[in-house]
């Protein structure tokens, strides 16, 4: 044991050893280094667009009633008139810009948020006409809670 000992930390073998365990150390990094980051970029892609279904569900799950609403003030104000404000709200910015790169990475939390958001837009692209503006909104947000529940609870 003494000479394999004395053998492995002459300087020739010793260097030798190193430069081999650090090739492997750096093939290694190499290899699983664009894995590891290609998952970690997903996981936040993910995470900001749950973010953005989470705070449109707290937006849109108040768009469900065609009952007029008071405000804090004692005002009452139409059902329509409470959607359409809380229609500018409603925010899709990043589901449009990161949702091919999520189709591409993670096919099934696409589809899980595509779901909704699909919801979510046919709740902002309500037709122009008053009536029929308010129903669509109210059944979409009400379908979009439902799915939202279904989905995340």
């Amino acid at each position: 044991m003494k000479g394999f000992v004395e053998k492995t930390l002459s300087p020739e073998i010793f260097w030798t050893a190193l430069a081999s365990i650090g090739t492997l150390l750096a093939v290694l990094v190499a290899l699983f280094l664009p894995v590891m980051t290609q998952f970690l970029r997903n996981n936040r892609l993910e995470r900001l667009i749950r973010a953005e279904i989470d705070g449109n569900f707290q937006i849109i799950r108040n768009m469900t009633s065609r009952e007029p609403r008071s405000l804090p003030n004692g005002v009452e104000i139409s059902a329509l008139q409470n959607n359409d404000a809380l229609v500018s709200h409603i925010d899709l910015r990043m589901w449009y810009q990161y949702r091919y790169e999520l189709a591409a990475s993670r096919p099934d939390s696409y589809e899980r948020f595509q779901k909704l958001n699909r919801l979510a837009e046919s709740v902002v692209d309500a037709p122009k006409e008053p009536a029929m503006r308010l129903a669509v909104q109210t059944d979409e947000a009400s379908d979009f809670v439902a799915k939202y529940e279904e989905t995340f609870k």
